[in-house]
């Protein structure tokens, strides 16, 4: 079998004004996605998710991975990767960043190729699933009216959601308003994670971690700068509050650096950001010799749902995943058979590959091909 040919797909979807959400990075207005389809000889094709804006992502493809790769293997993933990255021009755009994104769509395409060759889901070549069902968390509590928050998370709590994550990182004297008032509504029970989107300073950080920690939050996420290794340590040390943080950071070897550190308990890498299903697996190694458990991140549209469904279910040190539930088309509307909550769970889909098919009539609804990513934040918040 043979790569033939390798292709974007480039998607958006408006947000209606009374459904956007507001964090530390603005306002969205629209939900984006860049989807990598791989073609073979054979006809069978792989899909895969790359988070990042999407001109550049195009370019990486059409000037270095499609030249590169057409006529090699796909099957061969690692070859594949090692020749992308370490031997290939991708790391001609840094060591990490949009080269890196790139070749995440790749590689979970190619695991999407593999499992139709075999006749097996993702998780099953992985090794199989490490528990029946996936623990996921909702990402929905973003600052707003006491009352409506509220509002919000008592609706997640009756859908059967058992975790919510807050957004914070704003004032700290309302961002700690917010969690108590999550808490006493949700009760000591329920878990409440706390994500501040790069929006602390130490000094804020460590006031935030010391309250949170009082309201037995499970952890504190991105508090500060994400590549202030330094920082982090500090704060860590200082703190009894668990540090999350990893949807920003490319490849093991960023992620080793805040292991290496002591910078870290959560570890969150994005299947479509930080290399794909193949270096998410050595990132979960990595983990293993730290003992530190792995959280994918999973902001993004359906088929990065379904890879990180995959990975979660096969891997040992995977607790718990997080679900998207804001307003995103490109989620719920994008497969075939939309992945289904159900009780606090999620499962991976059952069918070779990743088990989706997507479709046709999102794709021309979606497809958009002259839009820029710089639009997609509006009024971007100052840190705390």
């Amino acid at each position: 079998m043979k790569i033939t040919d390798i292709k974007t797909i480039r998607l958006r979807a408006p947000i209606p004004s009374e459904r956007q959400v507001r964090s530390r990075r603005g306002q969205r207005n629209y939900r984006s996605a860049v989807l990598l389809e791989v073609s073979t000889d054979e006809g069978i094709t792989g899909v895969g998710s790359c988070s990042g804006n999407g001109t550049l992502i195009d370019v990486i493809v059409q000037t270095v991975l499609r030249p590169l790769l057409v006529g090699t293997d796909p099957t061969k993933i690692e070859e594949v990767w090692d020749k992308a990255y370490f031997r290939g021009g991708t790391r001609e755009f840094g060591s990490r960043g949009v080269g890196v994104v790139a070749l995440s769509g790749l590689d979970v395409a190619l695991w999407d190729i593999l499992g139709k060759v075999e006749g097996l889901p993702i998780y099953r070549l992985l090794g199989g699933a490490k528990r029946d069902r996936i623990p996921v968390y909702a990402t929905a509590l973003y600052p707003d009216k006491i009352e409506s928050v509220l509002e919000k998370a008592r609706a997640l709590a009756a859908s059967g959601f058992r975790a919510v994550k807050v957004k914070v990182g704003f004032d700290l004297a309302q961002d700690l308003e917010i969690v108590r008032a999550v808490r006493a509504t949700l009760g000591r029970e329920f878990q409440i994670m706390t994500d501040a989107n790069q929006g602390y300073t130490l000094d804020a950080a460590i006031e935030a971690a010391g309250a949170f920690a009082d309201l037995n939050v499970v952890w504190l996420e991105e508090p500060m700068f994400m590549e202030d290794i330094e920082a982090h340590a500090r704060l860590r040390k200082a703190v009894r509050m668990p540090i999350a943080l990893g949807e920003n950071l490319h490849t093991r070897f960023a992620f080793e650096a805040f292991m290496a550190r002591q910078a870290v308990d959560y570890l969150q890498p994005d299947v479509a950001r930080a290399g794909g299903i193949s270096e998410i697996l050595k990132i979960s190694e990595l983990a293993k010799n730290y003992a530190l458990p792995i959280s994918l991140h999973t902001w993004g549209d359906g088929v990065a749902l379904a890879a990180s469904l995959h990975l979660s279910a096969a891997l040992e040190n995977s607790p718990i995943m997080e679900l998207d539930t804001t307003h995103n088309p490109l989620r719920t509307e994008l497969l075939v058979k939309p992945l289904e909550f159900e009780d606090g769970f999620m499962t991976p889909p059952q069918g070779p590959g990743l088990g989706v098919e997507l479709s046709q009539e999102a794709l021309k609804k979606f497809a958009d091909a002259s839009f820029e990513e710089p639009g997609l934040w509006q009024k971007p918040v100052a840190s705390v």
